[in-house]
């Protein structure tokens, strides 16, 4: 959400310009989002859980992806929230918006496939390494039914979302500080260095050192580990 003009958002060959978007997640076939703001442009960024965000929107997730959908389509309040941010100290932003959505949440009815919510929870809880099969069995399903259960709620496979499960634990490992990518990939479950990279490059669209040229800066305390 920007609290003073558009967002630039480039997905999948289009750009999308909105004063805040509604992204969801990522698509087989097509890397991350890209952001573009302007110099010192104030921003209140807020993750929710699919639960919540499904909630809050009322649209099923499988019709949202990571280029994301402006928040006036399905957030009709989100622009009386940007601009009451605006008008308030930068100290007093968090909790303000912490209320608004607490707010919302509390006026909505709980919606969605709790069995393919749970599995997502058990796929963050074990960094997207367990197989299908046994988050099948967790929740109670076959694999061919809990495919199913994801694809129709989510939009996504539940082996496309231990991919990025998997990929997003490797990287807050990494800035946590590590020798090389070589250690990184065989704590977070690839089978090599060179099956880190490339799920790196299929997701992000890039090479983790790449990556890190450009993003690093941003990332406090981030510790580049050898190539």
């Amino acid at each position: 959400m920007s609290l003073d003009g558009p967002i630039e958002v480039h997905y999948d060959t289009r750009v999308h310009h909105a004063r805040a978007i509604v992204a969801g997640f990522m698509r087989p076939g097509i890397v991350a989002a890209a952001t573009t703001l302007r110099s010192q442009q104030p921003i209140a960024y807020v993750e929710l859980s699919p639960s919540a965000l499904q909630r809050l929107t009322g649209v099923p997730l499988s019709e949202i992806d990571a280029g994301g959908v402006s928040a006036d389509e399905v957030l009709p309040w989100v622009n009386s929230l940007s601009e009451e941010l605006a008008d308030r100290p930068v100290d007093q932003r968090e909790a303000v918006l912490r209320a608004r959505l607490l707010d919302q949440l509390h006026r909505t009815d709980d919606a969605g496939s709790e069995d393919a919510f749970r599995t997502l929870d058990q796929i963050r809880d074990t960094r997207g390494t367990a197989s299908v099969e046994d988050l099948a069995q967790s929740s109670h399903l076959s694999p061919r039914r809990l495919r199913y259960v994801m694809r129709r709620s989510l939009g996504i496979s539940p082996k496309f979302a231990s991919r990025v499960a998997r990929l997003g634990s490797a990287l807050t490992g990494a800035s946590a500080g590590a020798g090389s990518w070589a250690e990184v990939a065989a704590e977070y479950g690839y089978h090599d260095q060179s099956h880190l990279v490339h799920d790196f490059r299929d997701l992000m669209g890039t090479s983790p050192t790449a990556w890190l040229d450009e993003e690093g800066r941003n990332l406090q305390g981030w510790q580049r580990p050898a190539p």
